[in-house]
């Protein structure tokens, strides 16, 4: 995805409580990164939230505060989040892997055992019992609990100071997530479960085109002007009649799954173990140093066994 930032849900279940650590232990990270390389293109800023949780700075917001002609919000509240500008992001990330040895080479696998057949010939390893495949695939290839859910984005020049979360009563949301190192602002918050339409094959049919909708980014910018008038104020050659400037337009699906992330390791007869990680949803960002941790645990009690 193209964007991302924080913005965390109570806890309800078991698993969602996990979720919850796995968020805390990435925004420690996050912070950690943030202070030591401004070039990583992840910030701190303020996020009013029409939710309830509790985080750093949170508070309740008094109604003069809330957006102006939605004082029928039932409760608002602000708390100290994080943002990153996601290509910034996960470039830097790969420069710090490589330099800690980590090498990347693409290929198309049927299989998850086939991942080491291409990744060891590289570097001239044959493997053997050292060898152990992470999927973190997103959907987990052929998992039937898992699904795409479709999002629309806009990229505009337009900035913003503060992350905005917004749950409509209809039961859509509307986030507006500013870039850190001049990157402008990403708005969204349109999500439609289980559009098949880039997997589509005769035994699943499309259920919608993957092209951008006119009509929803026209509905998406006027929504955030609404919780943000100031969005337009800025000097910007706008290129929409709702006054911004567009930089980008397109379509995204988060990789959910039916139960939540499977987090877990594999072993079987004549196959390299398996650690599974993937169907995080749009939580990806949000619990990646978390998970990475469990991940890594995961991969040491392997390694002890072997």
């Amino acid at each position: 995805m193209g964007w991302s930032a924080f913005p965390p849900l109570p806890a309800k279940t078991a698993a969602d409580k996990l979720e919850q650590q796995m968020m805390r232990e990435t925004y420690t990270e996050f912070e950690d990164i943030a202070a030591k390389y401004p070039e990583s293109g992840i910030a701190f800023v303020p996020d009013p939230e029409n939710g309830y949780v509790g985080w750093p700075d949170f508070r309740v917001l008094p109604q003069e505060e809330y957006p102006k002609g939605h004082e029928n919000i039932r409760l608002g509240v602000s708390y100290r989040c994080w943002v990153l500008n996601s290509p910034v992001y996960l470039l830097w990330l790969k420069s710090r892997a490589e330099g800690l040895g980590v090498h990347f080479v693409k290929g198309q696998v049927s299989r998850l055992e086939d991942a080491a057949a291409i990744l060891l010939p590289s570097r001239g390893l044959d493997g053997g019992s050292s060898t152990i495949v992470i999927n973190a695939t997103g959907r987990g290839l052929d998992d039937p609990a898992s699904f795409p859910s479709r999002g629309q984005f806009v990229h505009v020049a337009n900035e913003c100071r503060e992350t905005i979360s917004h749950h409509w009563a209809d039961g859509s949301s509307t986030v507006i997530i500013p870039r850190p190192l001049g990157g402008g602002t990403i708005i969204g918050g349109t999500k439609e479960p289980n559009d098949w339409y880039f997997l589509s094959t005769q035994s699943q049919p499309a259920f919608r085109s993957a092209e951008v909708s006119a009509t929803v980014t026209d509905v998406v910018l006027k929504r955030a002007v609404e919780l943000e008038p100031g969005l337009i104020q800025h000097d910007v050659a706008a290129t929409s009649t709702s006054g911004f400037k567009i930089l980008q337009e397109y379509v995204a699906r988060r990789p959910m799954r039916n139960g939540g992330l499977r987090l877990e390791s594999e072993t079987g007869p004549g196959k390299p173990p398996i650690i599974h990680c993937y169907g995080a949803g749009a939580s990806g960002f949000k619990i990646s140093w978390g998970v990475a941790t469990r991940v890594h645990k995961f991969v040491a009690d392997l390694e002890a066994k072997q």
